[in-house]
This record gives C-alpha cells, structure tokens and sequence, in this order.
C-alpha cells in the first residue's frame, strides 16, 4: 500500500504486505502515517483513493474533524465505491435527464450522474459529518458492443464530501490519482 503526496511526487507511507493480504485491510495506518509526515505549512488536506479504501475506520477518520493522530479540520476525499446489489440498483434507476457527458473515446462513452437520495444501510458516521455525495459513472460501447460479461453498461461509484465542485471536476480529480502513481519513475 502506497500513499503518495501527488503535488510534490513524493510517497510519505508505505506498507509491504504479503500477498494473500487483501487490499482494504487496514489502510487507515498508512493514511494516518502519510498525513503525520506532511509538514506544518501544509494546511489543506485532501485524500483520493481507489475502491481499497472504501473502509469504515478509514471513512470514519476521514470525515471527524476532531480526528486523533492526524490534521484537524477538513480533509477533502473522494474514494471509489465499491458495488453494492443496493447502489447498482439505486444508480439503474436513475433517469436519463440526470446523466450528464463525461468523457469519450472510439471505444465507449461515459456520463456521470449525482446519486440522489442515496443513503447506504450500514453508513455510519462520526458525530457531526455530513451526508456523503455518491456520484456515478455510467459506461456504455460504442456502436451496441457488449462488453466481455455480455453486458451493455457497467457503472462505477465515487463517494466524497466535496459538495461545491462539479461532477466532473470531482471525478477528474479523483481519478488522477491512478496517473500519477504512474508518473512517479523512482517508484
């Protein structure tokens, strides 16, 4: 597990594990520890992850401002989702109207859509946290290809605290955090 400070292309945390360890187990330890090695003059904070840490302890901490062992204040994320039976559902019933262009190539075309009234069964939260804003991406081929599984449509989710920015703005944001580990050539 990696935590990397994207704007200065420097990884603050790391953590070796064994291959049979799966993904989300514990990332709150690396996140705490990357946020402890930021130093004093950093004074805004945000946390993009993929679907691994979609992980109460993670979410919990990230979102109580009074948080122990780390920064105080706000800490903007956007994290995937991973897929529910309830969410998949949630997002297929949402009407076209609410779908809005997000990005194209030759093979398929994407939009993006805020999951309204959206309240997950099991999302607790700390006391004094807001809702989280559940956005969708909804997948499609061109030309009426299916894809691998048969299907005509896969749908993806980001789940934030950011209110103020664009659905796109979001997602953009929150998917670079793919490229820039890529970018990284010591890592």
């Amino acid at each position: 597990m990696l935590a990397l400070w994207a704007e200065m292309n420097l990884v603050l945390a790391d953590e070796f594990r064994d291959g049979n360890v799966p993904a989300q187990k514990e990332p709150l330890r690396v996140a705490q520890r990357a946020f402890q090695g930021l130093p004093p003059t950093v004074q805004e904070y945000y946390f993009r992850g993929d679907s691994a840490c979609w992980e109460k302890e993670l979410l919990n901490w990230l979102r109580d401002e009074k948080r122990a062992d780390g920064p105080q204040g706000l800490i903007t994320f956007g994290i995937s989702v991973r897929m529910t039976p309830n969410l998949k559902k949630h997002i297929e019933r949402l009407p076209d109207s609410l779908w809005k262009p997000y990005r194209e190539d030759s093979e398929a075309v994407r939009e993006c859509a805020d999951v309204l009234n959206y309240w997950p069964e099991d999302e607790g939260r700390p006391e004094g946290a807001g809702a989280l804003r559940y956005l969708a991406i909804r997948v499609r081929k061109r030309q009426g290809q299916l894809f691998a599984d048969g299907s005509e449509v896969k749908h993806f989710a980001v789940a934030s605290n950011q209110w103020n920015w664009a659905a796109e703005r979001l997602l953009d944001w929150q998917r670079e955090k793919a490229a820039r580990l890529r970018r990284c050539t010591t890592c």
